[in-house]
C-alpha cells in the first residue's frame, strides 16, 4: 500500500531549494526573471513544470482526434525520495487515473464538441487577452507581456504556424 504519510511536494520544494544555487549558477540570472511552469515548444512539444513536472508530445490524427505521448522528467541526481515524489505526485494529477488529468479530457472533449457547432465555426476564436502589452525583454533575451494572464504565447504560437504553412519554400521561413 501507498505510505501517504509522506508530503511530496514540500519533499520537492525543499529539493528545490537544495539546489537553487547550482540551477542558477548554470543557468544565469535570466532564471530569477521567470519560472516557467508551464509552455509549449513549438511546434508540438508541451510542459507542465508544476509538481507533476510532465512533458507531452502532441501528434495530430484528423480534425478532431489527437494522439497526446505524455511523460515525467525528473533529475537524474535527485534522491530516490524525490524521484519518488514526483512520481506519486505525476500520477495523482496527470497520470491515466489523476484528478487533473480526468478533469482536462471532459474540458478538451467538450471545446471539440462546440467547436463543431455552425455558430461557433462563423466567428474566429479571440486571442486578444494581453494585445498590445508585449514586449521585448532586454534583460530576459525574450518576448514577454506584461500581464500576467495574456494570450501572447498563442497568438505567437499560430503566427509561426500561419508563417509556415504560407511559404512556398524553407528559404521563405
Amino acid at each position: 500500500a501507498e505510505d501517504y504519510s509522506a508530503a511530496p511536494a514540500q519533499i520537492i520544494e525543499e529539493y528545490e531549494e537544495l539546489i537553487r544555487a547550482e540551477t542558477l549558477d548554470r543557468l544565469g540570472p535570466r532564471l530569477e526573471k521567470m519560472t516557467p511552469n508551464v509552455g509549449t515548444v513549438f511546434p508540438h512539444m508541451s510542459f507542465l513544470r508544476g509538481s507533476s513536472r510532465s512533458f507531452r508530445v502532441w501528434h495530430p490524427k484528423g480534425p478532431d482526434k489527437i494522439e497526446v505521448i505524455s511523460c515525467q522528467f525528473v533529475d537524474k541526481a535527485a534522491p530516490p525520495e524525490v524521484k519518488e515524489a514526483l512520481r506519486v505526485t505525476g500520477l495523482r494529477a496527470f497520470g491515466p487515473s489523476g484528478a487533473l488529468e480526468q478533469d482536462d479530457m471532459d474540458n478538451w472533449e467538450e471545446c471539440t464538441r462546440t467547436n463543431r457547432g455552425a455558430v461557433t465555426r462563423r466567428y474566429a476564436l479571440n486571442y486578444q487577452m494581453g494585445l498590445g502589452h508585449d514586449r521585448f525583454d532586454e534583460e530576459l533575451g525574450a518576448w514577454s507581456s506584461d500581464f500576467r494572464l495574456s494570450d501572447s504565447n498563442p497568438r505567437y504560437f499560430y503566427q509561426r504556424w500561419s508563417s509556415l504553412m504560407q511559404a512556398d519554400s524553407w528559404d521563405q521561413v
